[in-house]
């Protein structure tokens, strides 16, 4: 009974200490190829995505396109987001 306690106890400071800090308050379809501005916080791909690097910025240095497969959320600062293929939800704040 205590561990179940203590874990308790954990799990309430953690939600009293991040609160809404990874909440979206904000989230929006992209599934053509245009760029979106954020910035958004998160996405996650519905269908396998492909980023068009090319025409994002974000904080990822590889400036290779990438798939995010569906069902993956990936957390970064992306400012632009274009995808060339998929379908994928955009998280602001």
């Amino acid at each position: 009974m205590a561990i179940r306690t203590e874990q308790d106890a954990l799990l309430n400071e953690v939600k009293a200490n991040t609160g809404t800090a990874l909440s979206p308050s904000a989230s929006i379809l992209i599934d053509d190829t245009a760029a979106h501005t954020g910035p958004y916080f998160a996405i996650t791909a519905l269908a396998d995505a492909v980023i068009d690097h090319a025409n994002s910025t974000t904080n990822i240095t590889d400036s290779a396109n990438f798939t995010l497969p569906k069902g993956v959320t990936i957390y970064g600062n992306f400012e632009v987001l274009a995808i060339d293929s998929g379908s994928v939800i955009a998280y602001t704040k």
